[in-house]
């Protein structure tokens, strides 16, 4: 411990050799005693500054500041603050001033001022190191330890020192390493005599023994200094021990998954930019699994999230046992898995990981009274055939990933840069859904029903189109199970719901006809426990009359969950709702179902199969079944609405028929809001006695000269650049009806858009070459259900041009002489019969 000096030789010290302005203050903050640098710095004599304020030599703009700090200091609290110190000669000097209690056998009797003068070049060492008074006035209040070593012997530990080691104070014969772990003693040496005079000090960690046996981290900042010749040792410790749970806390819930104990997203990223580093650096193969939960999202919503927790918990827990420690394992969101499989030799290996992944989850999962049964997705992509970078790895695993669950679910597929412009797409609408919604891209669509009495518009069907900036005017076959699938089946159904209303209202007010309007809800929209009261909501908020809203449902949907179907069916028509059975025919149903539904059902609509077949033979079944549904729809007092009417002699039979309620293509097909909103104002529609134009029709004054083909050629057709964005995917089969220098016209069964910044490259064989063009769509027809004729108009320079003219050239004059060309790529079957083998 440090040697105790008489107090008077210690204060007179503390002044009289005190290189700065020392000063004590009495408890008034008047100045009791001051040093003779007093009068060397600021010009006043110890006789001029005695018994007066300090405050009246400070600027008053630093003295309501200055009396804070004082009273801070007279309670025994340390301060300091810049300020000017008022001159003898009046000018202002700048200073620091440091105000330290004085404190005799333990109460604050005054305060110690210390003043610099800092307009010197010259900074004084601080004298207070050698003051045992000022010492213990400034160190034994901090609140960080502070010790003082001679030979790991404690010298001098401040009050904090010992609480934080749980020692007496003062304590004497203290070695601290005694108080370092065991397994840290040595790195403590090792510091200490890192040490050297005059170098800045080092920070350093361990653990440290507390007297009571109990551990805690410490942060220790060490200095070596030499006084009388002795090399001694000064520093701080802090705790941290609280410090480093937290870091740990925050580095887990940054880094895993809290529900499963799993790696999360961020530590797959960053692990896998880590194992891609060794991969290429030791030239391995390295794969990576998307693994998606099927239905797990239904099976969540059903039981409830606790059930649905424990079950990711327990399928946690066997795709660990199934992996082992060759894989890592991450849960990357909800119901997602990703998995890292290092150094993998080969494709084989990683399919059968994949087919043992599937396989373990064909045993049940017992999750409280329930007995479960889940089945899972999988994306595979390879390092470095599937990608160099993280990036293309991620994307190529979860394209891959999407086509699995298009075919099925349940099983495998390993990423293939040969993917179609059919999977392309899918994928593309399936991470562009959401973008949908919050920029409003779904709209609808409004088809007239027509009656057969005067062809009245008597009411419509709103039918559901996404307008994608890419893919053009979507049909709902093509991304409501996107919409289901990403769970926003009710999201999009309430909002479509309210545009429709508002969409009704708004034609009323401006005195149009007024006439229902039918929209279609599928089975799982009548699990939605919200249902009825969201319906109930938006006629009231748009104050429509529910007699101009009407419900379709399909009859397959009332009987998947009947009770609760039939259940919502009556809390709609008692909200004044009328309820269509849509595609009448094609279900289950019986007479003695409709005879139950029929309470229930205000209309019914034939389905389109059937009006397709219809035909002048009397013999015809289609005609029996439609004239027997239409004859029971009257026994029961429902109407009936025939669908898909496209002919003038399909509209003649059924008028015979008696129904008196015809839609489709014959009156008119699906309009924007816009378009049918013109047609309303007419009322009628008059039965169309002008042939559809063909597109043949539209392309005679076309630039360039086109080869009429008697048989088409087969080809393939590849995505190239989507509005100047290099895409790249593999090649779909076409048909080429014909081909010219300017362009030519194909059949396929993918639905396209007619889109100038999206291009294509075409592929086809002729005269043993294979000739490659490119350009976009300009015009599109369905010239069957589900295929598609289209013009294509060339984005080619004139010398590519010059190249192709030779070629056509010869095969026009081959085609004079026969039908088919030797090596050219001409099929002789029946065109829309090869397309759909395509399909199929």
């Amino acid at each position: 411990m440090m040697k105790h000096v008489n107090n008077d030789i210690f204060y007179r010290s503390l002044f009289e050799h005190n290189p700065d302005i020392a000063l004590y203050l009495d408890r008034e903050s008047v100045i009791a005693k001051a040093n003779q640098n007093l009068s060397k710095v600021m010009g006043y004599s110890v006789e001029e500054v005695s018994v007066t304020p300090l405050i009246k030599y400070l600027p008053k703009s630093d003295q309501d500041y200055y009396q804070t700090l004082f009273l801070k200091a007279f309670s025994g609290e340390p301060k300091s603050m810049e300020t000017f110190f008022k001159h003898n000669n009046g000018k202002s000097i700048p200073i620091n001033l440091v105000l330290i209690p004085a404190i005799i056998e333990g109460k604050v009797t005054g305060v110690f001022v210390i003043i610099k003068d800092k307009s010197e070049t010259q900074k004084i060492e601080n004298s207070l190191l050698e003051s045992e008074a000022k010492f213990r006035g400034i160190v034994e209040e901090a609140l960080v330890g502070v010790y003082i070593l001679k030979d790991n012997q404690l010298l001098y530990g401040n009050p904090y020192y010992h609480q934080l080691i749980g020692t007496k104070y003062p304590d004497s014969n203290f070695n601290i390493i005694n108080y370092v772990h065991p397994e840290d003693r040595k790195e403590i040496l090792s510091n200490f005599d890192s040490l050297k005079d005059g170098k800045e000090g080092i920070t350093h960690y361990a653990r440290a023994i507390r007297e009571d046996g109990s551990e805690i981290r410490v942060e220790a900042r060490s200095k070596l200094i030499y006084i009388d010749n002795d090399p001694i040792i000064m520093g701080t410790v802090i705790d941290i021990t609280e410090r480093e749970k937290s870091w740990e806390q925050i580095n887990y819930l940054a880094y895993y998954d809290q529900l499963t104990g799993l790696p999360n997203r961020k530590s797959f990223e960053e692990t896998l930019e880590k194992e891609l580093v060794i991969a290429k650096t030791l030239d391995q193969k390295m794969s990576i699994m998307y693994l998606d939960l099927d239905r797990f999202k239904y099976t969540n919503d059903t039981l409830g999230h606790r059930v649905g927790d424990k079950l990711l918990k327990a399928i946690s827990k066997r795709l660990q046992i199934v992996l082992g420690d060759e894989h890592q394992l991450f849960r990357t969101s909800g119901d997602e898995f990703a998995i890292i499989s290092p150094d993998c030799k080969n494709i084989n290996m990683i399919i059968d990981v994949a087919n043992q992944i599937i396989s373990s989850m064909e045993e049940q999962f017992v999750i409280a009274q329930f007995r479960l049964f889940m089945t899972t997705s999988i994306g595979i992509s390879l390092y470095p055939t599937d990608g160099e970078d993280t990036i293309s790895l991620m994307k190529n695993a979860d394209t891959a990933l999407h086509i699995a669950k298009g075919e099925g679910k349940n099983t495998f597929k390993v990423y293939s840069s040969t993917m179609d412009i059919r999977t392309f797409r899918a994928f593309k609408l399936g991470s562009d859904i959401r973008l949908a919604l919050e920029e409003d891209q779904l709209e609808y669509y409004f088809q007239p029903k027509v009656s057969t009495k005067n062809n009245k518009i008597i009411g419509a069907e709103a039918l559901i189109r996404w307008n994608h900036p890419e893919w053009g005017i979507l049909s709902p076959n093509e991304f409501l199970p996107i919409i289901e699938e990403h769970g926003l089946l009710a999201e999009v159904g309430i909002k479509m719901n309210w545009k429709v209303a508002k969409q009704i209202k708004a034609w009323q007010e401006m005195g149009l006809p007024q006439i229902p309007i039918s929209v279609n809800l599928s089975a799982k929209r009548f699990l939605d426990i919200n249902l009825v009261s969201n319906f109930q909501e938006i006629l009231v908020d748009t104050k429509l009359d529910p007699e101009f809203f009407e419900i379709e449902i399909t009859e397959t949907s009332m009987l998947e969950n009947e009770k609760i179907v039939l259940t919502t069916l009556n809390d709609l028509i008692r909200t004044g709702i009328s309820i269509s059975l849509d595609d009448f025919g094609t279900g289950y149903s019986s007479l003695s179902y409709l005879t139950k539904f029929n309470k229930y059902i205000n209309t019914l609509k034939i389905d389109r199969s059937f009006i397709t077949h219809l035909s002048l033979d009397e013999e015809n079944e289609s005609n029996l079944i439609t004239q027997t549904m239409i004859n029971l729809a009257e026994s029961l007092k429902m109407n009936v609405v025939a669908e898909g009417v496209e002919t003038y002699e399909q509209y003649h039979l059924l008028e015979q028929m008696g129904c008196n309620i015809v839609q489709g293509y014959l009156f008119s097909k699906p309009l924007p809001a816009t378009e049918f909103e013109e047609l309303l104002k007419i009322g009628t529609i008059d039965l169309p006695n002008v042939p559809k134009l063909d597109n043949r029709t539209l392309e005679e004054n076309r630039k360039f000269f086109r080869v009429p083909l008697h048989f088409p050629l087969s080809g393939s057709m590849t995505l190239t650049r989507i509005n100047g964005r290099t895409v790249d995917v593999g090649k779909t089969v076409i048909l080429i009806e014909d081909i010219g220098i300017g362009g030519l016209r194909f059949l396929t069964d993918l639905k396209l858009t007619v889109n100038p910044n999206i291009i294509f490259e075409f592929e086809t064989y002729l005269f043993g070459e294979t000739i490659k063009l490119l350009g976009s769509i300009v015009w599109m027809n369905e010239v069957k259900p589900y295929i598609y004729q289209y013009g294509l108009e060339y984005a080619i320079d004139e010398s590519e041009r010059a190249e192709i003219t030779p070629i056509l050239n010869k095969l026009v004059i081959k085609l004079r002489k026969a039908p088919l060309v030797p090596d050219c790529s001409f099929v002789t079957e029946d065109r829309y019969t090869f397309i759909k083998k395509l399909r199929n």
